[in-house]
């Protein structure tokens, strides 16, 4: 039931309103794929300002460095997004998204919608898609349910990493940094001050922690983002083995 704040009486919902429960009920795809953000008319010129492109990822600690590097909300795009909308940015300037290990990325999205999420949409996604299940039987039905899996993973924070930054097995951006080595990797490729790396938009209430799962739930989710497993692992031993100020031109590889 909804109140009217001045009045406290009750206030018949609107059609907007209607139409998006109904939708959400009947036609949850359809929904889905209404909530990629808008066309941006200020966001060639944020990147410009900047010199730089991030792709931001969800549940990449995206909010955090977006915060950092603009000061504006540049949102979950793909690279095929940005390039279409902000060809002259693209073409000039150096990007450069963070990778996330996909077992740690699902857990954190799936405690973050559980929770309420950010927004409207994702409290009905959540209602909708999740509602009930526990991690477990969400990850069951995902693995088990193409219907489902197709739909539910569509939504931006459970889309695989590889739909944000590559074309088919080509990564189209200049620099992925591996998350455990974000500090290091935005210091050195923009001059980022580490401790303003604070963590913006965190998931509120418990943590689910990959070592609360069972090894073959593990493998399930690590099945659904396989190209986002050996993506991350192929960037993170790189990293690794590589001096950091070479690691950047190291990363700029090609999808396994």
């Amino acid at each position: 039931m909804l109140l009217r704040p001045d009045t406290g009486e009750t206030a018949l919902p609107s059609l907007t309103q209607i139409g998006t429960d109904i939708g959400w009920r009947v036609a949850p795809g359809r929904m889905i794929d209404r909530s990629r953000p808008r066309d941006d008319p200020n966001l060639a010129d944020v990147y410009l300002r900047r010199g730089l492109i991030l792709i931001h990822i969800p549940k990449n600690a995206g909010t955090s460095v977006e915060d950092v590097l603009f000061g504006y909300r540049v949102r979950h795009r793909t690279w095929q997004e940005i390039k279409a909308t902000c060809p002259r940015a693209w073409r000039t300037l150096p990007k450069i998204a963070i990778l996330r290990d996909p077992v740690d990325r699902f857990l954190s999205a799936f405690d973050y919608l559980k929770t309420g999420g950010r927004n409207e949409t994702d409290r009905r996604y959540s209602a909708r898609m999740i509602g009930t299940q526990t991690v477990g039987a969400f990850i069951d039905r995902l693995s088990s349910d193409t219907s489902f899996r197709n739909g539910s993973m569509r939504y931006f924070h459970f889309r695989p990493q590889v739909d944000y930054v590559c074309d088919g097995r080509t990564v189209m951006v200049d620099t992925l940094i591996p998350f455990p080595k974000m500090a290091e990797g935005l210091t050195k490729l923009a001059d980022v001050d580490p401790s303003l790396l604070t963590h913006a938009n965190k998931t509120s209430g418990p943590r689910t922690l990959k070592s609360d799962l069972t090894q073959s739930r593990v493998d399930q989710i690590l099945h659904l983002y396989s190209a986002d497993a050996a993506l991350f692992a192929h960037v993170d031993e790189v990293w690794s083995a590589t001096r950091p100020d070479n690691a950047h031109r190291a990363t700029g590889a090609t999808a396994r």
